[in-house]
């Protein structure tokens, strides 16, 4: 079976947009699984019949730590003549096995979740051809990539059904985890929560230089919670305020997996893929984590951690030095935000003997240094708040979301203040497309060394006033800035930018 196709009023092309509107929202609304994927062709069989039986029987399908951790594959490029690598995509249904005895129907890239990782080279561009095999619109946005606007995947700029795209990415930035994702404007909280998310690993000379661990020693970590029916399939309720939370927690797609681990150090990328959960990360005991990067790369220098707060679409880079541990000691990773056991474990560490001599040395100095700003030429207050006076839309400056609308001009190479101020009692976690920025200073206490490098995504927390500093490069033209609690984002939570020569 396959999940229901998201319906046409709540997204689709700048027709459906302007033709549908924002007038029919519903706080609640429930999909469920409607058709049946085998390989590549789709039939109409149903979910097997005994799966519901198999469920109650099962002793607890959502025990943690019962299944080892998922790797997703790594995408080998169809060309690399030219110094191009080029990759091919489709997009379509697909099975996904997550819990024991269960298919779980999920969209994906190349019918996998989480997609495939890309991993690109700095000063290499990568074109990739996305084939949308599914019964409605996609597109894919390259998030934290510095990107032309379009290959942007802004979210009017959709692939048809049946029809293919070819992506360009320069890779003319640092070394940064990014990642690729849906963002068919009204969809994205559907897509994604359904599986339309993959990792790009973009690596460059720095990473050689400080010999940072590499291959099975350097983990992606895609993070993300998920609620079930009785048949193995996604349940998923969609909550315009709230956003979506599920009771389960996912890594690399597997239920709080276990990782087996030699005693050396590992890097461990995480990233925050759910629709609108915050995680508080922390290591058995409070040990500490030395966190290297953030959305846009490496910090300045290594910050140590004993917890660390991550939210929708951010990312964090951690050295977790395993050497101290006996062999068959296990070390758990918790969401100590959690509010049930199912989203409060994550993953466990196993660790074994042998694992060599370890070569990498930890850094304690400066990893690089930040390029800095532009003085600012502008300054801009964008308010964030819930408005219900006819459905259900979330607001930037008094504003939703209008394709045929620009709402702010920069000049390339310029620089602005933006603050962010947050009046309502949820987190906005607020991203640019296009371009970073650095944070200036929090209402809400100082700034974080670990958030003093470049960033993509910002959390601002309730009654909370961000300032953050966007440097408007490389590129020209139009890009959407939005939260990224997904029905937030879906639900008019966005803005467009276009930038100036």
């Amino acid at each position: 079976m396959a999940p229901m196709e998201p319906p046409m009023g709540a997204g689709g092309n700048r027709r459906d947009f302007m033709r549908n509107g924002f007038g029919s929202f519903a706080l609640v609304c429930t999909f469920a699984a409607q058709s049946s994927l085998r390989g590549s062709e789709v039939t109409k069989s149903s979910a097997p019949a005994t799966s519901a039986g198999r469920r109650f029987q099962a002793a607890s399908p959502f025990t943690p730590f019962q299944r080892d951790l998922p790797i997703p594959p790594v995408l080998a490029p169809v060309s690399t003549r030219n110094g191009v690598d080029v990759y091919s995509v489709d997009i379509k249904d697909g099975i996904a096995e997550i819990l024991p005895g269960f298919e779980t129907p999920i969209y994906g890239y190349e019918g996998v979740y989480p997609g495939p990782t890309i991993r690109a080279v700095k000063g290499r561009p990568s074109v990739v051809r996305q084939t949308n095999k599914l019964g409605f619109d996609s597109n894919v946005h390259l998030h934290g990539g510095y990107v032309p606007a379009k290959h942007d995947g802004h979210p009017m700029d959709v692939i048809l059904p049946g029809k293919s795209f070819d992506y360009t990415y320069p890779n003319e930035q640092d070394a940064a985890m990014l990642w690729y994702h849906d963002h068919a404007h009204g969809r994205t909280a559907h897509t994604l929560y359904y599986g339309l998310a993959g990792m790009y690993l973009l690596s460059d000379e720095r990473d050689v230089e400080l010999g940072l661990p590499q291959d099975e020693y350097d983990v992606p970590l895609m993070l993300a919670d998920h609620a079930f029916n009785k048949d193995g399939s996604f349940r998923y309720a969609e909550n315009v305020d709230l956003g979506f939370r599920g009771d389960t927690i996912l890594v690399n797609g597997a239920v709080s997996p276990r990782m087996t681990v030699q005693r050396r150090i590992y890097r461990l990328r995480f990233l925050n893929a759910s629709n609108a959960r915050s995680y508080n990360l922390k290591l058995g005991n409070g040990r500490t984590m030395l966190q290297v990067a953030s959305d846009g790369g490496l910090l300045e220098k290594p910050v140590s951690r004993s917890t660390v707060l991550i939210h929708p679409a951010e990312r964090v880079e951690l050295l977790v030095d395993f050497r101290g541990f006996r062999p068959g000691s296990e070390i758990v990773l918790q969401n100590i935000d959690g509010e049930s056991p199912g989203t409060k474990s994550v993953m466990r560490f196993d660790v074994e003997s042998g694992g060599g001599a370890e070569e990498f040395v930890i850094p304690t100095g400066r990893m690089r240094t930040l390029e800095k700003l532009p003085a600012p030429n502008a300054s801009r207050r964008w308010d964030l708040g819930l408005f219900t006076q006819s459905g259900v839309q979330w607001r930037i400056a008094e504003r939703g979301f209008n394709p045929d609308r620009i709402d702010v001009r920069p000049r390339l190479g310029s620089s602005e203040l933006w603050q962010w101020h947050n009046p309502s009692n949820r987190v906005h976690p607020m991203h640019l497309h296009g371009m970073l920025f650095r944070i200036v200073e929090r209402s809400t206490g100082v700034v974080h060394p670990a958030d003093r490098g470049w960033k993509d995504t910002i959390g601002v927390l309730p009654g909370e006033t961000a300032t953050v500093q966007p440097w408007f490069i490389p590129h020209t033209g139009r890009y959407v800035f939005h939260c990224h609690a997904l029905e937030h984002g879906d639900k008019a939570m966005m803005l467009q930018l276009e930038v100036e020569k």
